[in-house]
Parts: C-alpha cells; sequence; structure tokens
C-alpha cells in the first residue's frame, strides 16, 4: 500500500485543491469527505473513489480491500483536514448527476451563503422526507466542508441540484407543487394557521441569510408563512426557520 509522507506530494495537493474548488470538483467529478463517520457512510453508498488515511484507522474501515487506499502520515492528515483535530481518514466521492424527482416535498435554497445553515437545512430535508434540495447557483457549495460537516452523512440520501429556481419553480408548478415562503406581507399567514395536505406537494423556499428571497421569486409564491415566537426574539436563522416549517409540513 502507497505511503505519503510529505504534504507537498502531488496527490495530497490535488487533494487539498479538490477539497475547496468548486470548480475543480467539477471537472474532476469528485468531492472529499472527512471522518470516519462519512466514510463508512459513503462506502454503503459505493461513491468512493480512493482513501486516504493514518495507519491507525485501517481497522475501522468497512470492506476496506475494495478501495484503493493510501496511507498518510499525521502531519499530512493535519495539513489536510479543514478541521482542528483531525480523525486521520479523507476520502475522494464520485459527484453523481442528479435529477429532480417530482414526487416527494422539495426544499428550495435561494442565494444561501452560510455553510452551517446548508448543512443543517440538508439534515433536516433528510430527516423530514424532502428528498430533493435544490440550490441556486451563487449559494454556498453543497460540498464545502463545513458544509458536509454539518450534514452529519445524511447527503448521501438527499438529491442535491444547483439550477435557476424560476425555471425549477415554473417546473414545479407544471407538476401541481404548492410553493411555500416566509415573505412577509399582508397575506402572509401563522405556520399554526396552515393545514397542509398529505395529497398536497410542496416546495419550500428558504432566502439569504440577510436579503431573504429573492424579488423575482416573490411573485410565484403561493403562501408566506411566519412562525409565531416570543416578542423577546427578533427572528430566527434560516436553518432552524426552515427546519421546522419541514417539521410541519411533514408531520
Amino acid at each position: 500500500m502507497e505511503k505519503i509522507t510529505s504534504a507537498s506530494n502531488n496527490k495530497i495537493k490535488d487533494l487539498i485543491k479538490l477539497r475547496d474548488d468548486k470548480k475543480f470538483q467539477i471537472v474532476e467529478n469528485l468531492f472529499v469527505i472527512e471522518g470516519l463517520h462519512m466514510v463508512n457512510e459513503a462506502i454503503k453508498r459505493n461513491i468512493i473513489k480512493t482513501i486516504f488515511l493514518e495507519e491507525k484507522m485501517l481497522s475501522k474501515i468497512y470492506d476496506i480491500n475494495n478501495f484503493e487506499c493510501i496511507l498518510i502520515s499525521e502531519n499530512v492528515s493535519n495539513k489536510i483536514s479543514s478541521t482542528k483535530t483531525s480523525q486521520g481518514i479523507f476520502a475522494t466521492c464520485t459527484l453523481e448527476k442528479q435529477e429532480i424527482s417530482f414526487e416527494k416535498n422539495i426544499l428550495l435554497l435561494d442565494q444561501l451563503q452560510d455553510p452551517g445553515n446548508m448543512g443543517t437545512l440538508i439534515r433536516s430535508a433528510a430527516s423530514f422526507d424532502f428528498q430533493t434540495v435544490i440550490a441556486s447557483n451563487n449559494s454556498v457549495n453543497f460540498y464545502n466542508p463545513k458544509v458536509l460537516r454539518s450534514t452529519q452523512g445524511n447527503l448521501f440520501s438527499i438529491n442535491l441540484i444547483n439550477d435557476n429556481l424560476i425555471k425549477v419553480i415554473s417546473e414545479l408548478k407544471q407538476s401541481n407543487y404548492q410553493i411555500i415562503g416566509t415573505v412577509l406581507n399582508d397575506e402572509t399567514k401563522f405556520l399554526k394557521q396552515i393545514e397542509f395536505s398529505k395529497n398536497q406537494k410542496y416546495a419550500l423556499i428558504i432566502g439569504n441569510e440577510a436579503k431573504g428571497i429573492s424579488d423575482e421569486l416573490k411573485p410565484l409564491i403561493d403562501i408566506n408563512l411566519n412562525i409565531e415566537m416570543s416578542n423577546e426574539v427578533e427572528s430566527l436563522n434560516a436553518a432552524i426557520a426552515g427546519s421546522i416549517i419541514m417539521y410541519n409540513i411533514k408531520k
């Protein structure tokens, strides 16, 4: 088994570039994951190309003989890691082409910028049976290291798609989806006032953390919701608000 002990090795340089560079991910059709749980989840999905790991991690991997594995030293592991304390295991995974399924509820992310919010919303989408997450092309990268950590491995069960949301919403309306937003206006209803139907398909839009939902998307919304809360709280962040609404649609 090959062992790399220098961070200047070309394979390590490419791995670090692949971790951070969205354009390089698209060119190579790969992304990078980190941590034992994430790697074992990816193994179950059969999307791993290469595993990079410290020797201490060899016994902790499922079916390790079925994959290309490269041993790395601790100093190389620390160089690759996007965290302060590395677990000593990484993998490159295939970027699978995703198709929109018009059968389940869908989460739409409009210019979302915070990686933690993105990851939490993906995790909540998986929890509440929103099987597709579609983000505008100017949203944070799905495969940003912080996004991946926040998903806790749940991204592998979700269709992740970047697309033009105006086009997507037009297609969703043709497939009888009801579009849910969070814009405050005279017609906005409190969440507790709405009875969601199991026979209706919904697409929930969560907007940019600072600017909210884009002006060009607002006319396409069928129902705007507001979450009733204590007067002492000004607002909820995007991930919390989106998760609460998805839960209420699912229950």
